[in-house]
């Protein structure tokens, strides 16, 4: 927990405290991180905990951690992937000049969201929503990110970022469609346009998380083919 990576400097610089984050996955790890946090400089500490890792959970909420949301996280091969043939509108690489309608899209898309951040009374659920607003953003300024947005009827209906993990992996990290554009197809559509990406670059498989009441995705991801790999909690802990 000494490590200075632990600090969240976007965290602390969006809601102006002191965030740290970790990822304890047995009771020894967990005492040593409340230690840290009731004797350091910190105002919030998030962590994620693997769901299998029960007895470090429990320890979690003993010291009065509280359960904030629970990734799930789909792994599947690229083999399947095929492009959507029938989508209106096209699906390209995101520009600029997008960043703007990108911007707006993922506002729309994130206002009031179910992540740990909107569940935590104590934290301002506007600066919760830019934060996803800048993810997607930044994204467009980081060369070793995958930009897809679509186009429906001369607009930006929706946007998908991913990275490659490794030469074997590639993950798919933040998505969103107009609430005007959504029940089209339009997110599977850029699922697949990614996976075929990922396929002809010589990537063997695709990983992607979501919230587990999200429910949506999942569908679409168990029928490209992914299966359920892992699950994690995310606890929020404040110092009084």
């Amino acid at each position: 927990m000494n490590d200075p990576d632990a600090y969240s400097a976007l965290d602390s610089q969006r809601f102006g405290i002191r965030v740290f984050r970790a990822g304890p996955d047995n009771v020894e790890a967990v005492a040593e991180l409340m230690q840290f946090a009731r004797s350091g400089d910190v105002d919030l500490l998030i962590l994620r905990c693997p769901v299998a890792a029960v007895a470090a959970a429990q320890e979690l909420e003993r010291a009065g951690c509280f359960l904030a949301d629970t990734l799930v996280y789909y792994r599947g091969p690229t083999s399947g992937f095929t492009a959507s043939p029938t989508l209106p509108g096209c699906i390209r690489l995101g520009q600029e000049a997008d960043r703007a309608a990108l911007e707006g899209i993922a506002r729309a898309s994130f206002t009031g969201f179910f992540g740990h951040y909107h569940a935590d009374p104590r934290l301002d659920p506007v600066a919760a929503t830019e934060g996803y607003v800048q993810w997607a953003s930044s994204a467009l300024d980081d060369a070793a990110s995958l930009v897809l947005v679509s186009e429906t009827g001369g607009r930006l209906s929706g946007f998908l970022t991913a990275k490659k993990l490794n030469a074997k992996t590639w993950e798919i990290l933040l998505n969103g469609v107009a609430p005007e554009f959504q029940r089209r197809g339009i997110y599977a559509a850029l699922f697949r346009e990614v996976g075929c990406r990922a396929r002809l670059q010589g990537a063997s498989e695709v990983l992607v998380s979501t919230q587990l009441a999200n429910l949506a995705p999942q569908k679409v991801w168990t029928r490209a083919g992914l299966e359920l790999d892992h699950a994690l909690y995310t606890f929020h802990w404040w110092k009084a």
